[in-house]
């Protein structure tokens, strides 16, 4: 399987929650996610990433993997993104009541490939 463009519905319900910075209520962190985005990028804050996922998201033709997640129930993408100068990964769920979104990681790149490809 290879990358795909990630859907607009998709990405614009996801860049207007993101739009919000509202962390904790409409914008969730896993614990895992919020530790590695501390140790990938220390001096930087949440607010500065999602003005990078929506960069990314809004921008010519978003590539990524579609995700398969048993929970919550949602729909979740993976991508390779700009943040601080350096190539990220980022995962976003979008829950299925397309209200909220969970940021499952937001990191420098364990691998050299997503998992689709």
């Amino acid at each position: 399987m290879a990358q795909i463009e990630i859907p607009e519905p998709w990405r614009k319900q996801v860049c207007a929650i993101l739009s919000t910075e509202e962390t904790g209520t409409l914008i969730e962190w896993t614990d895992d996610a919020e530790r590695r985005f501390a140790a990938s990028f220390f001096d930087a804050w949440e607010t500065q990433l999602y003005a990078a996922y929506q960069a990314f998201l809004s921008g010519a033709h978003p590539m990524g993997c579609l995700v398969t997640m048993n929970t919550p129930a949602g729909q979740a993408y993976e991508f390779l993104f700009p943040f601080k100068w350096r190539t990220a990964y980022g995962k976003i769920l979008l829950r299925a009541d397309g209200r909220r979104v969970v940021v499952f990681s937001a990191h420098l790149p364990e691998k050299p490939k997503l998992s689709c490809e």
